[in-house]
Formats: C-alpha cells, sequence, structure tokens
C-alpha cells in the first residue's frame, strides 16, 4: 500500500511540475505576503494631509502649523479661508484634518489669557483619528509647557487662572461616535465586488477552452473588443444585486446608512464593475484552465485587500506601495464608496478618483482584447 501512495505522490508531483503557472504562484505567494505585510503595512499613520484654517495669520501661528508639520504626522496641504472649505477638503479627501487657529491667538499668548485651537479630523477611518489627535495633542502639550514655564519666569503677563495657556479642542465630523462598522462596511461593497466580479469572468475563457466551445467563438465574426464586452455585460448586474444587498444589510443591521446620493453611488460602480470584470478577463486569457484561473483570482485579492485602505491605511504605507496601490481599482472605489456613503460627498469631489478608474478600465479592455487571440491555442 505505502508503495501505490508513493507511485501516485510521484505521479501527482510530476503534474505538478508541468503546470509551471500553479508553481510560479505556489513560489510567489509566500513571497508577495512577507513583503506585504512587512513592508508595506503600518499602522502608525503618518503623512496625513492637513489644511490650516489660520484667522490670527500671526508669526506664532504660522509657527505652531510649521511644528506641527514638522512632527511628521501631517504634511501641508494647503490653506483654508473659512469652515467651508475645510468641509470641501475633507468631502473630496484632499485633506484628513484641518488646524483652526483662532485670532488673537498671538496677542492672548502674550497677555497670558488661554487660548484654543481646534483639530478637526475626518472620522471616516477611525485608524487616522488616533494618530491626528495624538501628535496634535502631544505638540500643544510641549508649546503649553514652554509657554508656562517662561510665564513662571516673567517672559508673559497676566494670570493664566490656573488654567493651561494653550490647549487642543479636537473634534471628529462624518463619524463622531468612531464607529468601526460605519468604516468597514462600506468597503465591503468594494471588496466583495472585487472577489466575485474577478472570479466570474477570469473563468469564462477558460471554460469554453474546457468544454470545447471555444472553437465556435474563433470562427464567428465577432471582434475581440466585442468579445469582451459581450463577456462582461452579463455579469454588470449581477455586480449591483450584490452591491444594493450589502447596502441593504448595512444600513437595517449595522446602522450605516449612505449620506449621499444613493443615485450617485451606483451611476459610479459602473466603472468599477466594468474594470473587475476586465480585469477578470485579463486573467482567464492567461490561464489555461477554470482551476489556475480561480487560482489567480485570490492571489490578486490578497493585495487589493492589503493595501487598498480597506484594512490599513493608505497614508501610513511607503511611497512605493502607495503607488502600487494606485493600479487598484479598489483603491478608488473605496475613496468613492466611503465619500459618498460617510462625507456626502458629489461628483464634483470625486473627480481624481473617477479619471483613475476610467483610465484602468480602458487599459484592462486593450489587454484583454490583445491577449485573446483569434485561434485554437
Amino acid at each position: 500500500m505505502s508503495g501505490r501512495a508513493l507511485v501516485i505522490a510521484w505521479k501527482e508531483l510530476i503534474q505538478l511540475r508541468r503546470d509551471r503557472l500553479t508553481l510560479a504562484m505556489v513560489a510567489a505567494l509566500p513571497v508577495m505576503q512577507l513583503l506585504l505585510f512587512g513592508y508595506a503595512i503600518n499602522t502608525d499613520v503618518r503623512h496625513i494631509p492637513l489644511v490650516v484654517f489660520d484667522q490670527d495669520r500671526s508669526a506664532d501661528s504660522r509657527d505652531l502649523a510649521r511644528s506641527l508639520v514638522a512632527t511628521g504626522f501631517y504634511d501641508l496641504a494647503g490653506a483654508v479661508t473659512d469652515y467651508a472649505e475645510i468641509e470641501h477638503a475633507l468631502r473630496s479627501s484632499r485633506a484628513r484634518a484641518a488646524l483652526v487657529i483662532p485670532s488673537r491667538y498671538a496677542s492672548d499668548l502674550r497677555l497670558g489669557r488661554p487660548t484654543k485651537v481646534q483639530l478637526i479630523v475626518d472620522g471616516s477611518d477611525p485608524q487616522t483619528v488616533a494618530s491626528a489627535t495624538d501628535a496634535a495633542s502631544g505638540l500643544v502639550a510641549a508649546r503649553d509647557a514652554e509657554l508656562t514655564v517662561a510665564r513662571l519666569r516673567g517672559a508673559a503677563r497676566g494670570p493664566a487662572g490656573g488654567r493651561p495657556l494653550l490647549s487642543l479642542e479636537p473634534e471628529t465630523w462624518y463619524n463622531p461616535e468612531l464607529r468601526t462598522a460605519v468604516f468597514v462596511v462600506p468597503g465591503l461593497v468594494g471588496v466583495i465586488l472585487t472577489m466575485t466580479m474577478i472570479m466570474f469572468t477570469a473563468m469564462a475563457i477558460a471554460r469554453e477552452r474546457e468544454r470545447g466551445t471555444l472553437e465556435q467563438l474563433i470562427v464567428s465574426p465577432i471582434g475581440r473588443v466585442e468579445l469582451m464586452v459581450g463577456k462582461i455585460l452579463p455579469y454588470v448586474a449581477i455586480g449591483y444585486l450584490q452591491m444594493t444587498i450589502v447596502l441593504l444589510i448595512g444600513a437595517t443591521v449595522f446602522r450605516t446608512p449612505v449620506a449621499g446620493s444613493a443615485a450617485l453611488l451606483y451611476v459610479l460602480a459602473l466603472l468599477f464593475i466594468a474594470a473587475n470584470l476586465a480585469l477578470g478577463l485579463v486573467f482567464s486569457t492567461v490561464a489555461r484552465t477554470q482551476q489556475q484561473a480561480m487560482q489567480m483570482s485570490f492571489f490578486f485579492l490578497l493585495p487589493n485587500i492589503l493595501l487598498s485602505g480597506f484594512m490599513f491605511p493608505y497614508d501610513a504605507m511607503p511611497r512605493a506601495a502607495q503607488v502600487l496601490a494606485q493600479a487598484l481599482p479598489l483603491t478608488h472605489f473605496l475613496r468613492i464608496v466611503r465619500g459618498i456613503a460617510l462625507r456626502g460627498a458629489g461628483f464634483g469631489d470625486l473627480g481624481g478618483e473617477l479619471l483613475w478608474l476610467g483610465g484602468i478600465l480602458v487599459a484592462l479592455v486593450a489587454i484583454a482584447a490583445l491577449r485573446f487571440q483569434k485561434k485554437v491555442a
């Protein structure tokens, strides 16, 4: 019995050796996991885009903003002149936090009058809130300690009444309760669509090849682009059905309503669904069997979950990982769905993400059409 088992095992090894695509994925998967987890994943969020609303416009207020950026936790994303501009910057994802410095900031500190600066943070990503607030709180506390020492030495005038001279007033917008479900459930729309849409179409051409029906497509007068589009269209409705189910369950079970326009979300989701279906077709033109197509789909799912911002903050990733993440359709759809569902973003706030998704879709359809050869492989 043991000898026969060894013969079967040897046969399986020979078959595996002939399946070069599977061998490549077996070797590449642990390497990719190690690099992604070890290099790209970081929960210590730095380089948070910050806008500054400086109502004092003094040397002291500018110094406070510069000191905040110098901590490394913030990147200056520009100046704003009112709260409406702050809202627009956060809603469009141009900034994740805003520093508000009151008028008479410098004069109040010189006279020993307590003053507060405000930090507004986008709460749609709870992981960013803690890093943003802690960094600013630490800086403001250190600056207050310096002012207190200077006052005790007589460098500042006027009693502070035992209160801090300088304090921080943090405020969280869009998700003040910092509920994780509010952040995760909209993101699950993108993750589920990525997994199912790619898998559906990844096996399309491979299934035709295995069933022997590919020859019928070869002799047909249909063009390559028409074939790719025809393979995509039936699954678009399935994608919308899945999206509707996730949003309904999220609203009823997890209390995550859509703050913006649901109609706009459905319209923009078409680009994302089509991009994933086109990517599945690219995989299907590479894979020889349905099993290989499924393996490639799962292989692609891991970097989507890790790099897109679904689980780990995008701002905390190294620059190289961020560049790679920009090529993933899920990265841009997460910004769209969370922007609309959590921040009430409009069409004008999401223009950059739409351009990315449109470009990715065109490139994937072109690659799939070029790879499909109208001949028996």
